[in-house]
């Protein structure tokens, strides 16, 4: 029984063995890709400022109309609740100088964040903003195919970087038999980046807008992936 016993164990270091992978039979390549997708979607980043020298309750009243405006316009536009994302209501005392003089205020902050998945709606959102006094948000595209096509670009990538490891093995006369390990340059997650066209609005204005605008013509996102793949070679 012993005898059986050390053999089993001598098979399967024997096994472990033959499965290592030396430093000088693996091949280790960059995969990048990027693909464009389509913008469908944009969204909008409020945020509500109130300030008041004299109280923080007199900074929840000015925050209580302001939310009340934007609850009524995003109800108006039909947005839907899972379209809406929101900070909690922050206040703090704070200090400024003005001609060399200390002054003390109240300052109420909340961001909100929602997508208007109507583009044709964007301009009208932007001035029913204005008019109603939000004049601190920008605004950026978005898709609602990202997630999926997240999937997409980092499976394109990792064929980027087998192509990249068959042309390297074939100049050493070798072969790729299979991948070993995947994963991004800092050995996490695989990295997505999303370059978004942004718009941005500082202070209030009155526009009159024409029906000849660039939200006309469509846009994309890139989005892009970039791993680390190791090959094991015949």
């Amino acid at each position: 029984m012993k005898i059986k016993l050390t053999f089993i164990l001598l098979l399967l270091c024997f096994i472990a063995k033959a499965q290592t992978v030396t430093p000088e039979n693996h091949i280790v390549v960059i995969g990048h890709a990027t693909i464009d997708v389509p913008a469908d979607q944009v969204k909008f980043s409020v945020t509500l400022q109130t300030i008041d020298s004299t109280s923080v309750d007199k900074v929840y009243q000015l925050h209580k109309v302001k939310e009340d405006k934007l609850v009524k316009l995003l109800q108006a536009l039909a947005i839907p609740a899972s379209d809406i994302k929101y900070s909690l209501l922050s206040v703090n005392k704070r200090q400024d100088y003005n001609n060399r003089k200390r002054v003390s205020y109240f300052s109420g902050n909340q961001s909100v964040v929602f997508v208007l998945t109507d583009m044709a709606k964007f301009s009208e959102l932007q001035t029913r903003l204005i008019n109603d006094g939000f004049t601190d948000f920008y605004s950026n595209f978005t898709s609602s195919e990202l997630e999926k096509r997240n999937t997409e670009v980092m499976e394109k990538a990792i064929e980027v970087a087998r192509s990249k490891a068959q042309v390297m093995a074939k100049a050493a006369d070798r072969k790729i038999k299979r991948i070993i390990k995947v994963a991004d340059t800092e050995d996490t997650d695989p990295v997505f980046r999303n370059y978004n066209q942004s718009y941005s609005l500082a202070e209030r204005i009155e526009t009159n807008y024409s029906s000849e605008q660039l939200i006309r013509y469509p846009q994309t996102i890139a989005v892009s992936a970039q791993v680390k793949v190791v090959f094991e070679l015949k």
